[in-house]
């Protein structure tokens, strides 16, 4: 247990220097408004595009059976986003807040925290099969998110989910998968650039994601400080529910059993950091979704060894 504790940790805190650098610079006023939704900006139409093109376009085809089990991981997610904005509707909270806390509860870090230690864990295998999580956090649960902002900023909602489908990181997780489905590589010069540019993504999400939260009031675009409800409703239900709801989906399939531990695992990440970068760029609820990333990151060095030895055992 303490040795598995020790690991997750060990593979979170780098996760909190970048973005302690992002707060240290803003709080030391190197870093303003400005600068910040500039580093946003880059990530948001070069830096994880990239990395999804890079990633998703080496997964292969998943077989019936893993396929069942993605879709029921995709079903899930989207249930879940379904319950958290029924809750804050119902709870008096705002459009924006309801949006926010439905994004950021349910789209994970699968790719740079649970999936390595799903390797670690459950054995490189399970990693394997799980890989194609990928896609559905970032086309189907990252499109219907989107989908949710653009409600937030007052378009309809059938408009706002197929306008999902123009914003950059999730085409490019479309134009990753395609390219996976029918086995094309890309021409090596053109990979070579968007490998160099894929590495860059996640960290400079994170020194962004910093700055979001070291700004004073009044440096962050005039946004008042979020609530703390939709904040700790977002964090207990990527954390709990979320992993919860998946291995009960994923275990009316015939998915392999392999795949509803992973898929479980990997569930129960904490929030990606383009959860953050998307609610910036719709200036929908970006200051509670940073702080969602940051406290969900924190626990996960908890809740994701609990997880990890519940699946293993």
């Amino acid at each position: 247990m303490i040795a598995l504790v020790l690991d997750v940790v060990g593979r979170v805190w780098p996760f909190f220097l970048l973005v302690g650098a992002g707060w240290t610079l803003a709080r030391l006023r190197l870093l303003d408004g400005r600068m910040a939704q500039g580093l946003s900006a880059y990530v948001y139409w070069i830096g994880f595009p990239a990395l999804l093109i890079h990633s998703l376009s080496r997964q292969g085809r998943p077989s019936p059976d893993l396929l069942a089990g993605l879709a029921a991981y995709a079903g899930a997610g989207l249930v879940l986003m379904a319950l958290i904005v029924l809750a804050c509707r119902l709870m008096g909270w705002t459009r924006a807040e309801a949006a926010g806390a439905a994004m950021a509860g349910s789209v994970g870090n699968s790719a740079f925290l649970a999936l390595p230690i799903a390797a670690v864990v459950l054995g490189a295998e399970t990693a394997r099969l799980v890989a194609g999580v990928l896609a559905a956090d970032f086309v189907v649960l990252s499109a219907a998110g989107v989908g949710l902002l653009g409600w937030a900023a007052g378009r309809s909602v059938g408009r706002s989910t197929l306008h999902a489908f123009q914003n950059p990181v999730v085409a490019a997780a479309v134009a990753g998968v395609g390219l996976a489905l029918l086995d094309l590589a890309l021409p090596e010069p053109l990979d070579r650039a968007i490998g160099m540019a894929a590495v860059s993504g996640s960290p400079v999400g994170l020194v962004a994601l910093g700055a979001a939260l070291g700004l004073r009031e009044g440096e962050s675009d005039g946004e008042a400080a979020p609530a703390a409800g939709p904040v700790l409703l977002a964090a207990l239900a990527k954390l709990a529910a979320f992993p919860l709801i998946v291995w009960l989906a994923v275990g009316l399939t015939p998915a392999p059993a392999a795949f509803r531990a992973g898929a479980t695992l990997l569930a129960a990440a904490p929030t990606a950091v383009s959860a953050f970068i998307q609610t910036r760029a719709y200036g929908v609820f970006p200051r509670g979704a940073a702080r969602i990333v940051a406290l969900t990151t924190a626990l996960s060095a908890i809740t994701l060894a609990v997880a990890a030895l519940v699946l293993k055992s």
